[in-house]
């Protein structure tokens, strides 16, 4: 394997600890009516503070300034675009606001209320402004009753899914509330609530007459044990509901057609499902504003469908989709089907967003060495332009690695794709430790994305190697189900296979000194190498199982083991244990550290309680952190403060054990 190793940059450092924390996020991208003006939400940490504040924020595209609007998430454009509604808790009102440009006056319009009930990942709760901009849509749970003492010390349970998604400061157990649909007036009033009843609503569109709203809902007889969400709609006048679908799967995010006579949305089609990291890709579906037969548009893609968006024209759908580690932002003819590429390349498109007129998209874009920012393309016109620059200040003075894409042959002759990322500072004339960080999900992809994960062990002098093994997603439907039945099987053997390809062909690494790590489903796997092999000198496990019959038990995501191993769990506990890490644990040798939030209620601490006992039982080097109040993963809502904590173990373990020479 070539590199081309530029002379290190005396100017600028390998990217930080502290670093990490001047990485500037943006989100909620949304281009005015007029295609002349992007509002975002521009995300930064205080880390004295320990929080993270979000400001709403205005471009000009013509001249790029950033205006600060106000403190908020989730900006909406009014059709005409002369307003913007935004979610902000201000003055003791939590709930929708009402930004005006005439005179930048902001107004309260309406109180959210959030049920703790977790219903799936791909769940949107939102709100939307009415087609003529009368009206505001929005769902929400009915107000919290004054008698409901949620800090009760006793808790009374009679409900399947009774947990939480956890952290956040959030309490454990989900709420007896329901999610239902509600409709302000834009100029304010009281809100009204237009469907009821003992079921959740979410996902919601408007019609372009402005007469109906459709929904996503699981109104079966029993919600909290499948996951067959259907599509619906509700005439908001005389809140009839109707039933569009009626199928054995999982419908999603629904999109109104320009013209109503349509309803875009996705779906899978297994009957057992899963509200977390589903095997089955999604796909794009069509059917009649009255109901009929769906017709996937998508099938000649045989890819994960997500962010669908009418074009305004009505003959195209936008969509975005994994593939081979990258996400390009496509588009599909409603009438032939015909699927081509908008925009892409070595990239990840996160979101974006259409000008009225469909000649401008803004879309927010990443890549391994850049952080995320916004940019534009106008339709016809080939430059890409860049709208944001609002990490500049850290990449004009950090060292922020790229990483050589490669490919293998797997046992069975896969192909099987990864990346190697150098360390920041390297000379070819010395070896260098290895880590391998594996994904979680297990269903979802690495690629060209930036992982502040990676640029960190970069820094601090290792080989960063992250492979899409068996079970990802963005290689087709086939690949994506390859570790159903057989967690542990041949995404092992693929990952292993890697280790071994990138160690011959990067004589630079040295192979005596080799770490893992992973997070969510990659800490299970992290589990289950030290139980298979010794080659390994460190492992750091972050939100592991550990335990498959346990976790079945113990987990919001009760339903993911009945998703990978196809049938109920109490049946199938011979397979479970037989891919439990637990079970091999008395192979360990590897020293082990235990990173897990106290909260996690998607892959319950325990998990790790039971590993760490183990090890220690055992005589094996091992230690357990647990942050308190934190949930699951490295996400954003991590308090800066324990996120700095826990960035810092893992390179320190790693040092530990890989550094000495």
């Amino acid at each position: 394997m070539n590199f081309t190793t530029e002379e290190f940059d005396k100017n600028k450092h390998p990217f930080c600890f502290d670093d990490q924390f001047a990485l500037i996020d943006l989100s909620s991208v949304k281009l005015s009516p007029d295609g002349n003006q992007v509002l975002c939400v521009i995300t930064k940490t205080l880390l004295t503070h320990n929080c993270r504040n979000d400001s709403i924020v205005l471009i000009d595209i013509s001249n790029k300034e950033p205006m600060l609007l106000t403190e908020g998430s989730s900006p909406c454009w009014s059709p005409s675009g002369s307003s913007f509604a935004y979610i902000s808790d201000k003055d003791g009102n939590n709930g929708i606001w009402i930004y005006d440009f005439k005179d930048n006056s902001k107004r309260f319009l309406a109180p959210l209320y959030h049920s703790d009930y977790f219903i799936n990942h791909l769940e949107e709760n939102f709100f939307c402004w009415s087609p003529d901009g009368n009206n505001i849509a929005y769902v929400s749970s009915p107000p919290f009753s004054e008698s409901d003492n949620k800090d009760s010390d006793i808790k009374v349970i009679n409900r399947l899914l009774y947990k939480t998604k956890g952290g956040r400061g959030r309490s454990h157990f989900a709420d007896d509330y329901f999610t239902h649909i509600w409709i302000v007036p834009s100029v304010g009033g009281n809100p009204r609530q237009i469907t009821e009843g003992n079921y959740n609503e979410h996902s919601i569109t408007w019609s372009p007459d402005n007469l109906q709203i459709a929904f996503i809902s699981n109104r079966s007889a029993d919600p909290d044990n499948n996951q067959y969400c259907d599509l619906w709609k509700v005439n908001v006048i005389t809140k009839e509901v109707t039933r569009l679908t009626d199928d054995l799967g999982t419908a999603f995010q629904p999109k109104w057609s320009p013209d109503s006579n349509y309803l875009a949305y996705l779906a899978t089609t297994s009957v057992i499902s899963t509200n977390d990291s589903q095997s089955d890709d999604t796909h794009l579906y069509l059917i009649p504003f009255n109901g009929g037969l769906p017709h996937c548009l998508t099938t000649q893609l045989d890819r994960r469908i997500e962010n669908i968006h009418w074009h305004p024209d009505g003959d195209l759908i936008y969509f975005t989709a994994g593939n081979y580690g990258t996400t390009p932002l496509y588009k599909v003819s409603v009438k032939s089907g015909d699927i081509g590429i908008v925009t892409g390349g070595k990239c990840h498109i996160m979101e974006y967003s259409i000008s009225a007129d469909g000649k401008s998209v803004a879309f927010l874009k990443t890549d391994i060495s850049n952080p995320p920012e916004i940019f534009l393309i106008r339709v016809r016109q080939p430059e890409i332009i860049q709208i944001t620059n609002q990490n500049e200040s850290l990449v004009s003075k950090c060292t922020l690695q790229d990483a050589e894409e490669f490919w293998f042959r797997s046992f069975d002759g896969t192909s099987v794709q990864g990346w190697i990322m150098q360390p920041a500072i390297f000379d070819a004339a010395k070896t260098y430790p290895l880590i391998l960080v594996i994904h979680g999900g297990p269903h979802n992809m690495f690629g060209y994305d930036f992982e502040e994960r990676m640029q960190l062990l970069s820094a601090y002098g290792y080989a960063v190697l992250f492979i899409n093994p068996r079970g990802s997603s963005g290689y087709g439907q086939q690949f994506s189900k390859g570790n159903v039945l057989n967690w542990g099987g041949g995404d092992y053997k693929d990952l292993m296979i890697g280790v071994d390809y990138i160690i011959d062909k990067c004589k630079w690494i040295d192979k005596e000194r080799l770490g893992v790590t992973g997070q969510s489903y990659g800490g299970y796997m992290t589990n289950w190498i030290i139980t298979q092999t010794k080659r390994f000198n460190a492992a750091v496990v972050d939100g592991g199982i550990s335990n498959l019959i346990s976790f079945s038990g113990t987990s919001l995501y009760h339903s993911l083991m009945e998703s990978e191993f196809l049938g109920n769990v109490y049946d199938n506990f011979p397979l479970l244990w037989q891919w439990s890490p637990l079970r091999c644990v008395k192979n360990v040798i590897t020293p082990t550290l235990f990173l897990h939030g106290e909260s996690d209620n998607e892959v319950p601490v325990s998990q790790a309680e039971e590993m760490y006992v183990a090890l220690k039982k055992l005589g094996v080097s091992t230690y357990f952190v647990q942050y308190t109040g934190e949930g699951h993963g490295w996400r954003p809502e991590l308090k800066p403060k324990n996120r700095y904590d826990l960035y810092q173990r893992l390179i320190n373990w790693f040092d530990q054990h890989l550094n000495t020479v």
